[in-house]
């Protein structure tokens, strides 16, 4: 498969939540989430054959949303802190409870967590974590909340990233660029930005490198 074409599976999904939506989804034989939160009845219609969760702040984790999205053979795939609310209500949920540097490979999908962290809201103590996946023989990754930090100059061979904007909480333009510049992906598409933001997704596409496209997905 063309990167082109896989391109066409993914799509940003909008919330409901004021911070804007970190929330992912990757519509291929396998159909998965990243961040699921306050999604339309219509978005949550298609359940999740893998949900990844980055850490328990409420614009990133909800129990309701997840309730929504499971079926039987669903599974969530989250640090400890996620883990602690959902077996307050769920234990029948499939969790798999994943650790920064871990690797680990569930429902044919390669997946591995990388630290996510920034300002003093997300401490690199918490052990929240960005993921990199590989399906389709393409490496995707999902920077969590986090702020550009030493571990991305790590990543390699990113086809797709998809990283937050928002200053101190995640990653300023002059960050995004940064971190662009370090490892260098394929495809670089903002999320969690809401439109009073515009201004910095402009600063971003002017000031990226030729290396890396810049796609802007509207929100389904």
């Amino acid at each position: 498969m063309q990167l082109s074409e896989f391109l066409k599976k993914i799509e940003w999904l909008e919330t409901d939540h004021p911070y804007g939506s970190a929330c992912v989804r990757i519509n291929s034989e396998i159909v998965i989430y990243f961040d699921p939160v306050s999604l339309s009845e219509e978005n949550m219609k298609k359940k999740a054959d893998l949900i990844l969760l980055t850490h328990s702040h409420e614009d990133h984790f909800s129990v309701e949303t997840l309730e929504n999205l499971v079926k039987p053979t669903t599974i969530i795939v989250c640090p400890f802190d996620c883990e602690e609310k959902l077996l307050q209500d769920h234990f029948d949920f499939n969790i798999y409870i994943i650790k920064t540097g871990e690797t680990v490979k569930l429902n044919r999908v390669r997946i591995k967590a990388i630290p996510a962290y920034s300002s003093s809201a997300h401490p690199n103590s918490a052990g929240w974590v960005g993921y990199i996946i590989e399906l389709n023989d393409f490496r995707i990754y999902h920077s969590g909340d986090s702020g550009f930090i030493p571990e991305m100059n790590d990543l390699k061979n990113i086809d797709i990233s998809f990283l937050t904007v928002r200053e101190p909480y995640m990653m300023s333009p002059k960050e995004i660029l940064q971190a662009v510049n370090t490892f260098k992906p394929k495809i670089l598409i903002p999320i969690h930005w809401i439109k009073e933001e515009k201004e910095s997704i402009d600063y971003i596409i002017e000031n990226s490198p030729k290396s890396t496209r810049v796609i802007i997905l509207e929100m389904k």
